[in-house]
């Protein structure tokens, strides 16, 4: 028989029986081993996240030795959850599922063997009946090819999905990554703003010991200063969440949070212009996994048709069969047994010569040795059996095949409908964040700035009172914080953009379509060509 070794090729045993050899040629040499079709599905992750998942190694039970120091950077959290993930890593056996559906589909089905034996009442010959041959399903000559066409399209869809998972999975990472990096500047800053009010609460101190200023006016900084110390307490905890999600993503939940993200640089980004919604539109189109995982459902729903009008086809069956016909005891030769028998006795009796009755005697020693007679018939010849397709000829399936057809067409539909909708709406965030973030870099922070130095002044020379001092240290705050959630939304959206559109962007060309393309903005700078990556400009 065929039987497959270690290294996946087909063998040569025993020799078999004709039909049982066209079996084995048809299926006993198909693969159950699924690494080939997980190595596809890597490397289509890779073309769309830029990072080969590691799914061949062993994922890490024992986390790493971080300390307060130890810096984690996006590559890095990229690389841990694409090979660690066990959502991902279970979603990666439903490629060796339905590889084991494609092997099972050609398989042909198991032939059917009886024997029956059947004894006579008055005792004799039995009968038998018996099939000499298997009986085989014909049907199989056009069934399995269909049916290994349906699970080919099911193994292509979980080869699809499980990118498209890894492709998910990285956008999640860099959006966490994105908080993290945010939470940290954000920590930062309170801190920074703790030291201006601190620097206030100085200047109202002296001014009171002056005679120029009143314990209220003490009063309302130290308030003020107590307030953000509240507000350092919730980044702090908003910035552990954040990182116990990504431990989370990266199948390190237990792992300690004892590290830094690489820091955040408020000006990455700003130099990059956004792809025109057109060019945007049709990347998704082009490269987004979900839709072509979609694209493989329809492909599935249509080989579907096929199959279930071919299943409607007659049952056939091939064989040979074998049966002997039952005989009872035959009474003939005890008869004449019984009248020889008693033809010797009679001699006797009568004193016949000694010839005859040695010559009845010589009869029946003859019928004693001769035996019955039996006459054995034995049957055999071809069987075909075959299934009348009357009232049953699936033509209930088929009409359901044709209308799940419809359904995944529908939900391809559906599918690019929702793409189109996400890419819109990620490049009209982005967009939004871009500019705000420019604006206020630019414009907004630097006047905030002077005019809080300007208070400040006034109010030490006793040019103003403490109210437009402590306005304007709560706009250099408020502004400083919204510039960071600007840069913080850059990065998030950048994500979720290259999520919509399907992976990462192509840098050079989104430059060219922008500066084309992209609505013009008052105040906005004029493209520059340079094409970063905000999480990759990081210092």
């Amino acid at each position: 028989m065929h039987r497959r070794n270690d290294s996946g090729t087909c063998v040569r045993g025993m020799r078999l029986p004709a039909t049982l050899l066209v079996a084995v040629l048809l299926a006993g040499c198909a693969s159950l081993d699924s690494r080939s079709w997980i190595t596809d599905a890597a490397k289509l992750a890779e073309q769309q996240t830029g990072h080969e998942p590691e799914w061949y190694a062993p994922w890490d039970d024992k986390p790493p030795a971080w300390s307060d120091e130890s810096v984690l950077t996006l590559e890095q959290a990229l690389v841990m959850a694409l090979r660690n993930n066990r959502e991902l890593r279970g979603d990666l056996s439903q490629i060796g599922q339905a590889n084991a559906d494609l092997v099972q589909a050609g398989l042909l089905s198991n032939p059917v063997i009886n024997f029956m034996v059947m004894f006579p009442s008055g005792g004799g010959r039995s009968m038998l009946r018996s099939n000499a041959l298997p009986m085989q399903q014909l049907q199989d000559l056009w069934l399995i090819p269909a049916r290994k066409e349906v699970a080919q399209a099911e193994l292509q869809k979980a080869v699809v999905r499980a990118a498209q998972r890894a492709v998910e999975l990285a956008a999640a990472v860099k959006r966490v990554y994105a908080e993290i990096q945010f939470a940290e500047r954000s920590h930062e800053l309170v801190r920074a703003n703790l030291e201006l009010v601190s620097q206030s609460m100085d200047i109202i101190r002296a001014r009171q010991s002056a005679g120029k200023a009143s314990q209220a006016e003490f009063n309302l900084a130290r308030i003020r200063h107590q307030r953000l110390r509240s507000e350092l307490l919730s980044v702090e905890i908003g910035l552990t969440t954040s990182k116990q999600e990504l431990l989370q993503l990266m199948g390190m939940a237990s792992a300690s949070d004892a590290w830094k993200p690489k820091a955040l640089d408020e000006s990455a980004g700003l130099v990059w212009d956004p792809p025109s919604e057109f060019a945007a539109v049709e990347w998704a189109a082009e490269q987004r996994l979900d839709l072509k995982a979609a694209e493989w459902s329809v492909v599935v729903a249509e080989r579907r048709v096929g199959l279930a009008h071919r299943e409607g086809w007659p049952e056939v069956s091939l064989g040979f069969s074998f049966e002997r016909s039952p005989a009872g005891k035959s009474p003939g030769v005890r008869r004449r047994f019984l009248g020889a028998e008693g033809a010797a006795r009679a001699a006797d009796i009568a004193g016949d010569k000694v010839s005859a009755a040695d010559e009845a005697r010589g009869a029946l020693g003859r019928l004693a040795t001769q035996g019955p007679r039996r006459e054995v018939k034995w049957v055999l010849g071809p069987m075909f059996e075959m299934e009348l397709p009357i009232f049953d000829w699936n033509q209930a399936q088929s009409a359901r095949a044709a209308h799940e057809l419809e359904q995944r067409t529908a939900e391809y539909e559906a599918a690019l409908q929702s793409a189109i909708l996400e890419v819109r709406r990620a490049l009209a965030r982005y967009r939004e964040a871009h500019r705000q973030a420019r604006l206020f870099r630019e414009s907004i922070l630097p006047e905030v700035m002077q005019n809080l130095e300007l208070s400040r002044q006034a109010y030490i020379g006793g040019q103003t009172d403490l109210t437009i001092y402590l306005q304007a240290q709560e706009d250099a705050i408020t502004t400083r914080s919204r510039l960071l959630e600007y840069v913080r939304d850059i990065s998030v959206n950048t994500a979720e953009l290259e999520r919509a559109v399907g992976g990462s962007l192509p840098r050079a060309t989104a430059t060219s379509q922008a500066s084309t393309s992209a609505p013009a903005d008052a105040d906005a700078s004029e493209p520059t060509g340079e094409t970063p990556n905000p999480q990759e400009s990081l210092p």
